[in-house]
C-alpha cells in the first residue's frame, strides 16, 4: 500500500507550538519485497530505483535481510512467539535519498494475531533506536492498541531524555493513524501523529505518487530543521545537549566523521605500542580490537560509545581522553586499573608521540597560564574547587571532613581512623605540645585543628581563602566548644601576621604554583619562631619530570584544580636552602596510602551517587570526579607522583 496523508506535531510545554505537513509512506510485507521488485518497475529491493527498500537502512548495521535481523532482535528482547508475517510501515528510499524519522514493524504470528510492533526511531544525529512493543503488555483502545514505555532515546534537543511515551497504533488497513504521546513529569507535553489513506501499490499508483509529490520525501529533514530553528529563535526554548546513548536498544551510533576515522587510525597506532597486558577495545559499531599480548595480564576493556572519542585523543591527548570519559564517550569496568596500566607504560605510550595533539597541548598550556596564583587568581582558583558545595564534601568525606591523604595501619581500618592516624603522625613530627601556638596554612574544614587541640591542648590559628570551608569549619569548632583554642580566618599565606611555635600545612602547597613556592617557604620562615618546626604534607612529582611538567598542562589542572602545580622534592630542597633560616630536617613518603584513600573516596562517590545528584549535580559531574579519583590513584600506583611529609626546622 501507499499512504497519502500528513504528519502533525503539537507541543504543549514549555511553549505551545504546532505544525503539520503532507507526506506519503508505504506499508510493505517483507516477504513480498522481491516480488514487488519484479512487478513494479519503479520500485526496487536492494537496488537503485526511484523508490527502494534497502536492508541496510533498517535495524542493525549490515546487509542481512530485514526479517532475519528483526527475529534476532526480538529474541534478545524476550519476545519468543514465532513470527511469520511482518508488515513494514515506512518512508522508503527516494531517488537514493532517505531520512526516516520513524518506521513500524507489525509482527504477526502464524495464526495472524499481532504479536508486537517494533518502532524504529532515527534522530538527526544519525542514531537509531528500537522500541519493541509487545501486544501482551498493551491496552486495547478504539481502533487499535496503546503501549506505554519509558523514553530512552534523544530525539528533540528541546526535550530531555526522560519521561514516558504512549504509542497509540492502529492496524495496517485502508486507513492508518499512529500517534505518539510524550509525558514529562506526569504531564502530556507533546503529540506526534502520522496518518493517511491507502491505495494499492501498483505501477500506476507509484508513478502517480512520484509525479504528484516529486520533492516531498526530500523535504523531511529541511522541515525538521526549520521547525527546530523556529523553536530556538522565536520560541526561545532551552536546548538539551545530546547525551551519550545508554540503552542497548540504541542499535546504531552516530556515524564516524572523516576526522573521527583519521583519529581512529591515529589512536589505534598509539594503542599498538602497548608493551604489556591485554586491552580489548570495542567501537560503537560493535567491532572489537585487541592490543598487547593475547594471554597477558592485566586484561583490560575499553568500550567506545562515541566515535568522537578518537578525534578528541588525536587533538588533545590525555586531556581529550579524560574529557571524553566525562562526556560518556567511553567506559570501562575497571577505570583505576586501566589508567594505572597506561600510566605504568607511559614511556612507551606517551601521548606526545601523537603529533596532532601538539596544538591541543599548546592551547591547554596557554589556558593554564591564564590561571596564575596571584592574590586575585588564587581566590578564583580555590573557589572553583573547594566552594563547590559543603553538602557535597560532607557526603563524600569521612566524619573528620578531611580532604587529604590518610595513613592506614591496616587494610581493614576505617577512613576516619586512618585520617586520625595521619593527624597524630603530623602532631608527633611537629612536636606539638599544650604550650604551642600552631599555625595551619590551609585549614580546610577544621579537621586538623580540632584533632590537634583534642590530642594536645594547643592553640591553633588556621587560615584559608575558601569562604565555604571557613563557614563550615567555624560551625564545627563551635559545636566542639573549642572557640577559645581555635581561631579560623580568611587569609592568604602571603599575608600572615605574627609568629608561631609550629606550622602545619597539609596539601595546600599544590595550590601556589611554581612561582609561589619561594614566597610560601619565605612566609614559613618569617612566621616560625626560632627553634620552631614546620610539617608540610604535599603531593610531589619526580625530579626528572618537573621541568617538562611545569611547562605543560594536564586534565587535573584544567578540570579539577585550576592553577594547580605539584612541586618536586629537589626544587623544594633548593628553595628551602635559599631561605637561610630553614633546614630540611626530614622527608617521608606515603604514596601507597594515597592510592588507598582515593579508592575509598571513589567508592563513596559511586555509593552515594543518588544523594549527590539530588544536590543538583549531574551525571557528567559524577563521571568527572570518578575519573579524577581514578586518575590520581593511577598516578600513585605507577609512582608517577608521590606523597611527602617534609619536616623543616628554623635555626
Amino acid at each position: 500500500r501507499i499512504y497519502q496523508g500528513e504528519v502533525m506535531h503539537s507541543r504543549f510545554a514549555p511553549r505551545k507550538h504546532s505544525f503539520r505537513y503532507p507526506v506519503y509512506f508505504y506499508a510493505l510485507e517483507l516477504d513480498e519485497l522481491e516480488q514487488l521488485d519484479k512487478q513494479v518497475p519503479l520500485f526496487g529491493y536492494n537496488k537503485l530505483r526511484p523508490v527502494a527498500i534497502h536492508d541496510h537502512d533498517y535495524l542493525t548495521l549490515g546487509t542481512s535481510p530485514i526479517k532475519e535481523k528483526l527475529r534476532s532482535i526480538l529474541a534478545k528482547t524476550g519476545i519468543t512467539r514465532p513470527i511469520e508475517k511482518v508488515t513494514l510501515v515506512t518512508a522508503a528510499r527516494y531517488f537514493n535519498y532517505i531520512f526516516n524519522p520513524i518506521s513500524f514493524f507489525y509482527c504477526h504470528a502464524p495464526s495472524g494475531d499481532l504479536v508486537c510492533v517494533v518502532a524504529q526511531v532515527n534522530n538527526t544525529f544519525g542514531e537509531m533506536h528500537l522500541y519493541p512493543l509487545a501486544v501482551e503488555n498493551s491496552r486495547q483502545v478504539e481502533g487499535g492498541w496503546q503501549f506505554s514505555t519509558q523514553k530512552e532515546f534523544h530525539v528533540s534537543p528541546f526535550f530531555p531524555r526522560k519521561g514516558r511515551y504512549e504509542f497509540q497504533l492502529t492496524p495496517v488497513g485502508d486507513n492508518i493513524d499512529n500517534r505518539i504521546m510524550f509525558h514529562l513529569e506526569g504531564d502530556l507535553t507533546f503529540i506526534a501523529k502520522i496518518s493517511g489513506q491507502a491505495v494499492p501499490l501498483t505501477k500506476t499508483s507509484l508513478t502517480r505518487t512520484i509525479m504528484s509529490h516529486p520533492v516531498c520525501a526530500s523535504l523531511t529533514m529541511p522541515r525538521i530543521l526549520w521547525q527546530a530553528a523556529r523553536l530556538y529563535w522565536q520560541r526561545r526554548l532551552p536546548v538539551y545537549e545530546k547525551p551519550v546513548p545508554s540503552s542497548e536498544m540504541t542499535i546504531r551510533p552516530v556515524p564516524a566523521s572523516v576526522i573521527d576515522k583519521i583519529g581512529m587510525k591515529t589512536v589505534m597506532r598509539f594503542f599498538r605500542k602497548l608493551p604489556a597486558g591485554r586491552l580489548e577495545l570495542r567501537t560503537p559499531d560493535k567491532k572489537t580490537y585487541l592490543f598487547g599480548q593475547e594471554n597477558a595480564t592485566p586484561r583490560l576493556e575499553l568500550q567506545v560509545n562515541e566515535f568522537r572519542f578518537f578525534r578528541r585523543i588525536m587533538t588533545s591527548g590525555d586531556i581529550g581522553f579524560g574529557e571524553a570519559y566525562t562526556d560518556g564517550d567511553w567506559t570501562t569496568p575497571d577505570l583505576p586499573g586501566l589508567l594505572t596500566h597506561l600510566a605504568k607504560n607511559e614511556s612507551a605510550m606517551d601521548d606526545r608521540s601523537i603529533l596532532t595533539s601538539a596544538v591541543g597541548r599548546v592551547i591547554n598550556y596557554l589556558r593554564h597560564l591564564q590561571r596564575p596564583n596571584t592574590l586575585k587568581g588564587s581566590d578564583r582558583n580555590i573557589r572553583e574547587h573547594y566552594d563547590l558545595s559543603n553538602d557535597f564534601f560532607q557526603a563524600l568525606l569521612d566524619p573528620t571532613m578531611t580532604y587529604s591523604c590518610a595513613l592506614f595501619d591496616s587494610d581493614e581500618e576505617s577512613l576516619e581512623q586512618a585520617q586520625i592516624n595521619k593527624y597524630r603522625t603530623i602532631i608527633e613530627k611537629a612536636g606539638i605540645t599544650a604550650d604551642d601556638h600552631v599555625l595551619e596554612i590551609g585549614c580546610g574544614w577544621g579537621g586538623f585543628a580540632l584533632e590537634a587541640v583534642r590530642q594536645t591542648g594547643c592553640r591553633v590559628t588556621g587560615i584559608t581563602i575558601s569562604r565555604e570551608q571557613l563557614e563550615l569549619a567555624k560551625q564545627r569548632v563551635e559545636r566542639a566548644g573549642l572557640e577559645d583554642r581555635i581561631e579560623l580566618k580568611l587569609c592568604d599565606y602571603r599575608h600572615i601576621d605574627g609568629t608561631f611555635d609550629k606550622i602545619v600545612s597539609i596539601e595546600m602547597l599544590e595550590a601556589v604554583g611554581h612561582s609561589g613556592l619561594a614566597p610560601f617557604f619565605r612566609s614559613c620562615g618569617k612566621a616560625l619562631h626560632p627553634g620552631g618546626t614546620a610539617v608540610i604534607q604535599v603531593i610531589t612529582i619526580s625530579d626528572e619530570s618537573y621541568d617538562a611538567y611545569r611547562l605543560s598542562s594536564d586534565w587535573i589542572r584544567k578540570h579539577i584544580f585550576p592553577g594547580g602545580h605539584l612541586p618536586s622534592v629537589q626544587i623544594m630542597k633548593e628553595l628551602v636552602a635559599k631561605q637561610q633560616c630553614l633546614d630540611f630536617a626530614d622527608l617521608e613518603n606515603f604514596g601507597n596510602h594515597y592510592a588507598e584513600t582515593l579508592d575509598r573516596w571513589r567508592k563513596t562517590l559511586i555509593t552515594k551517587k543518588q544523594e549527590i545528584l539530588a544536590l543538583g549535580f549531574d551525571e557528567a559531574f559524577i563521571r568527572k570526579w570518578e575519573y579524577y579519583f581514578s586518575y590520581c590513584e593511577a598516578g600513585f600506583k605507577s609512582q608517577k607522583i608521590d606523597l611527602a611529609q617534609l619536616v623543616l626546622k628554623k635555626r
